[in-house]
């Protein structure tokens, strides 16, 4: 692989500063209201797919702090999205789920994600497309 220049580095530091600026405001703007913060959204999305997990198995894979999480998910809880439980084999543990709200407010939140993602690929034509997407999957699975 090709070791990138400096210029390279910066050219795509201001291209994803600009894209994730744009991508942040579409989605909120196709969100609305509801608009919760990125942590809180992506919290809740992985309760909904993955009812009754503890609060260590979504910091895990947010790779956050478990304080941190704590705290979003007591907003989640305020909001009425997220409840919390306590399962009968372990009294010492708290299972997470999403409520009415909280599944209508992740299909909400899924919609405005896709917007942000159209509004993106209407910049470009067709191959332009398919080369964004190909090469986003090269980078986003990459380990190293």
């Amino acid at each position: 692989m090709a070791r990138p220049t400096r210029t390279q580095i910066e050219r795509l530091a201001r291209a994803m500063d600009t894209f994730t600026r744009r991508f942040k405001v579409a989605q909120a703007a196709a969100a609305g209201h509801r608009a919760l913060n990125p942590l809180e959204a992506q919290t809740l999305l992985y309760v909904v797919e993955h009812p009754d997990c503890g609060l260590g198995d979504v910091a895990r894979y947010l790779d956050v702090a478990m304080t941190t999480m704590s705290s979003a998910t007591d907003r989640l809880v305020r909001r009425g999205l997220v409840a919390r439980r306590r399962p009968e084999g372990n009294r010492r543990a708290i299972a997470l789920n999403a409520t009415d709200a909280g599944l209508a407010e992740a299909d909400a939140q899924k919609l405005a994600y896709a917007e942000a993602c159209r509004a993106m690929l209407r910049a470009l034509d067709r191959e332009e497309q398919e080369a964004l997407i190909r090469l986003t999957e090269k980078v986003a699975t990459h380990d190293g």
